[in-house]
């Protein structure tokens, strides 16, 4: 037993030892600071390992078919990058297409703009400022040391077998780089990350305020959120870098970043602006977008209204129309020619689909009907009781059967709510439920930020009220253009709006 404890004892030390020199034999010279980090992963494997997952960003994400934009922004984020403390990486910027007011940067030189960031600047001044944030990410290897420390966490574990970490870029390596980008980085990298951005700003002549004005908009766009998801009864979703979680608030760093930052410089305001306007607004055509209370999908040929005071989410395998507690639900089924040629009717559809489960044995049908519009639907209501409360659910689907260029669909929508005026008002739904015109694929456009000069009697109460933003198109506008939740432009100011 005393022999046992002895040989505990050694291998203990020897375990000590063998993580001490790991380490002391970890350490690199952070490229900004120029003192020893503790790091496990080489630049070359940082370097692969971003061009690993910039491989998966492109074959997962839709990329900016606009040329023009693309140039500029390509331009003006390699003139900061070679300005930076790591200007000789392979530097690559991506616009990904879609609507998220988000960016991000994975190790080895890539950085990643959504383009419904790009249409909350308002000046080149901002874009600069967060595209010197974003390369801070890297140049200061805030990735590489998160792993790393998160690394050595599971090293104490790990050391026996001998897996020590660094020696190749593994699953676990890609999956915990994923974690690290997609959660945003420590309050400390994210403060770091400021100092260095305003640091590229001035070295690039600069407005240095730049990054805290951008940070002051994204502030507005947290709290025009959350009102919009107080009065919509759902929670209020994170915004850039999950900005309003993880990382300082938002007014300490602003108050930090103005501390500090000088005022002069270049904002190229009117520049910028002029670069994106006609930049798509919201979800991109093919994708289906929304104006003035209605859907339409130019690829599909189909459109739809949803009753005013209602949100539409338009998500890669479903809408959801909402309002408070109530939601209505669209997806889509392929459908067999040959079950249609057999004859197969939308309501042996339902009765097929429901039957598979063990919802009627639970839910009292209260109504159903067929449905005559321009496609053939069917519908059912039923009702479930509770001991303490009554609720309802209808399901509804359309056949839409006659396109020989594409599968036949099922348009499915699944409504639950508790109170039965909810279902009047959605039934606009059934009722508007059809084919696009020819003449109206042809001129399928989704919506765009216009840029125009605000001339003597412009308010953004006027704006709003022809925007086809509806409900909340004034605090829209005003996010949009740096004036949320009060505010007016100047008169001959450039100013967003959408149409």
């Amino acid at each position: 037993m005393i022999f046992s404890k002895v040989m505990y004892r050694q291998i203990d030390i020897k375990l000590a030892l063998l993580f001490f020199a790991f380490i002391l034999g970890s350490c690199a010279k952070n490229p900004v600071s120029g003192m020893p980090d503790f790091v496990t992963i080489t630049e070359q494997q940082e370097i692969e390992m971003g061009r690993a997952y910039h491989r998966e960003i492109i074959k997962n994400s839709k990329i900016l078919e606009n040329k023009e934009l693309n140039k500029y922004y390509v331009e003006l984020g390699e003139k900061i990058a070679k300005s930076s403390h790591r200007p000789d990486l392979d530097w690559k910027f991506t616009i990904i297409d879609d609507p998220t007011m988000n960016a991000f940067a994975t190790p080895g030189g890539y950085v990643y703009f959504y383009r419904g960031l790009l249409a909350h600047f308002n000046s080149e001044a901002e874009l600069a400022g967060v595209l010197s944030h974003e390369i801070a990410h890297i140049t200061a290897r805030h990735a590489v040391r998160g792993m790393s420390t998160a690394q050595v966490t599971g090293l104490l574990i790990g050391l026996a077998a001998s897996r020590v970490p660094g020696g190749s870029i593994s699953d676990s390596g890609f999956n915990l780089l994923n974690v690290i980008v997609n959660k945003g980085y420590s309050r400390k990298y994210e403060s770091e990350a400021d100092d260095i951005a305003k640091d590229y700003l001035g070295r690039n002549g600069y407005n240095q305020n730049a990054m805290a004005n951008f940070l002051e908009t994204m502030k507005s766009a947290d709290d025009l959120e959350k009102e919009i998801a107080e009065k919509e009864g759902r929670p209020a979703s994170g915004g850039y870098h999950g900005i309003f979680s993880t990382h300082p608030s938002t007014e300490n760093r602003i108050e930090a970043m103005n501390k500090t930052a000088s005022a002069s410089g270049e904002k190229n305001k009117e520049e910028f602006l002029k670069m994106i306007d006609g930049l798509p607004y919201g979800t991109s055509d093919d994708e289906g977008y929304v104006r003035y209370n209605v859907f339409y999908h130019p690829f599909f040929a189909i459109k739809f209204t949803f009753p005013e005071g209602w949100a539409l989410d338009n998500l890669p395998d479903k809408l959801i129309v909402r309002k408070n507690n109530s939601e209505a639900i669209m997806i889509s089924d392929n459908i067999l020619r040959d079950d249609i040629e057999n004859g197969l009717t939308p309501k042996d559809y339902l009765d097929q689909n429901i039957d598979e489960t063990s919802f009627l044995s639970r839910n009292t049908l209260i109504e159903q009907k067929n449905i005559n519009n321009t496609l053939p639907g069917y519908t059912y209501l039923y009702e479930t009781k509770s001991l303490s409360e009554k609720s309802y659910i209808r399901y509804t689907v359309f056949f839409d059967i006659d396109d020989n260029d594409k599968k036949p669909k099922a348009w499915i929508f699944i409504k639950r709510f508790k109170d039965l005026n909810d279902d009047n008002q959605l039934k606009v739904i059934e009722e508007t439920f059809g084919k696009m015109t020819e003449d109206e694929i042809v001129r399928a456009k989704g919506l765009r930020i216009k840029v125009i000069r605000f001339r003597n009697g412009m308010s953004y109460d006027e704006l709003a009220g022809n925007s086809p933003l509806g409900r909340y198109a004034e605090g829209k506008l005003r996010l949009l253009n740096g004036h949320y939740p009060v505010g007016e432009p100047k008169v001959g100011d450039l100013i967003k709006i959408v149409e």
